[in-house]
């Protein structure tokens, strides 16, 4: 018995975001300050907008790798942890960043106590990364840059723990990781996209190890000996034939071709390491 996928499921892929960090000079911040909530929220809303993903919750993410007794990961958590965080979470891909680079300046304007009318620019180069989570391989990585201006009447009020920035600083600033995210997460989905239509164009088939069924001859369960890194997925629909006469060359008794008999059809419940039911 063969089986023949009849294509794969539109279930959007799951990613999670672990929170980005800044190694930016003068702007340095780790994954467990409020910056990092900010940028990594910025990142799942910008992957959420693109209608290609299924995004894990940053609140539920924190509270599972704390009641797991995980350590502080930065935005270049290595494969191996990314894989191990994933499976714990039931992602497909683990979404990473770290902001490499923060430039803010002002030019211009007329001061007047903490109001000020001048001119500010906002550039953010940030290093994303995705990591399946089956694999380890990293699917995605890209240097990014995001650049935001405006002019206009301005009032310095100073951020508490915000490294010496003002309320006006960390809103440009942050509206410049906002364009970097949304730039990111719509290559990051486009990719995606143009590898599931490559993958879904190619036949996928495999073979029936194994099958389950009443006294009465019903079939209950069916085996096949397709796993996590053949790309099937639960809710995937199958045709299983069985192999009928085989045609073949008279004189050199090549096998010509076999011909199929389809004997039912079936949907994926489960999807193990090696086999799939």
């Amino acid at each position: 018995l063969i089986i023949s996928s009849l294509g794969f499921s539109k279930e959007l892929p799951r990613v999670a975001v672990i929170g980005f960090d800044s190694t930016a000079p003068g702007y340095i911040w780790h994954i467990n300050s409020e910056f990092s909530k900010v940028a990594t929220d910025l990142m799942i809303n910008a992957l959420i907008k693109t209608e290609g993903f299924r995004v894990f919750e940053r609140v539920k993410l924190d509270a599972i790798l704390k009641e797991q007794d995980f350590q502080v990961y930065s935005g270049r958590v290595d494969p191996s942890t990314a894989v191990k965080i994933g499976k714990m979470l039931g992602v497909d891909s683990i979404v990473t960043g770290s902001v490499t680079s923060i430039v803010y300046k002002k030019s211009g304007g007329i001061q007047l106590g903490p109001l000020s009318l001048k001119k500010s620019t906002a550039s953010v180069t940030i290093t994303v990364r995705a990591i399946n989570v089956t694999t380890g391989e990293i699917i995605f990585s890209e240097v990014k840059k995001g650049t935001t201006s405006k002019s206009g009447v301005s009032i310095r009020i100073p951020v508490a723990g915000g490294l010496g920035l003002s309320s006006e600083s960390v809103t440009d600033i942050f509206s410049a990781i906002e364009d970097v995210c949304q730039q990111a997460a719509a290559e990051f989905a486009a990719k995606l996209d143009s590898k599931a239509m490559i993958i879904s164009s190619l036949p996928l088939e495999g073979y029936v190890v194994k099958v389950e069924s009443t006294s009465s001859g019903e079939i209950i369960k069916v085996y096949i000996n397709l796993g996590e890194d053949s790309g099937i997925k639960v809710g995937d629909e199958i045709k299983i034939f069985q192999e009928g006469e085989v045609i073949l060359d008279p004189k050199t008794n090549e096998v010509l071709d076999r011909e199929l008999d389809l004997i039912a059809q079936a949907r994926i419940m489960t999807v193990k390491e090696k086999l799939s039911i």
